[in-house]
């Protein structure tokens, strides 16, 4: 059960989240702190790495998993921001949403139900660029 039968309207959510990730809290927030886009996503990583180790302090098992589960995707959407720039953002969120697609599709269309179906995902998901 990767992600449940992927499908559009979930992806245009996740879509309108990570546009939500640069507009707001790169752009807006950079330019109300006076610091560069590298800054704000140093700042914004670092703050999230800082977060992590605390989570367990959640009691609510379920808010624990949701609250790490977005802190998590905006950090990676971040380390890649840093490292292909902001200027390819756009780009890269449809790199992201293939790469979910192929995930979903992946193990729906051919892995399901086999003994070793998410690890063999995990092997075809280690090959798969974003």
């Amino acid at each position: 059960m990767p992600i449940c039968g992927f499908n559009e309207k979930m992806l245009k959510g996740l879509i309108a989240l990570t546009e939500g990730l640069v507009e707001h809290g790169l752009v807006y927030r950079c330019k109300k702190n006076r610091e560069t886009i590298e800054q704000g996503i140093k700042r914004e990583i670092s703050d999230m790495a800082r977060l992590i180790p605390e989570l367990h302090r959640i009691d609510d098992s379920a808010k624990r998993i949701l609250t790490e589960g977005i802190v998590k995707y905006a950090q990676g959407f971040y380390m890649l921001t840093r490292k292909t720039g902001i200027e390819n953002y756009k780009e890269n969120i449809g790199k992201i949403m293939n790469y979910f697609k192929f995930m979903d599709e992946k193990y729906y269309g051919e892995l399901e139900g086999q003994p070793d179906d998410m690890k063999d995902l995990t092997k075809f998901l280690n090959e798969k660029e974003i």
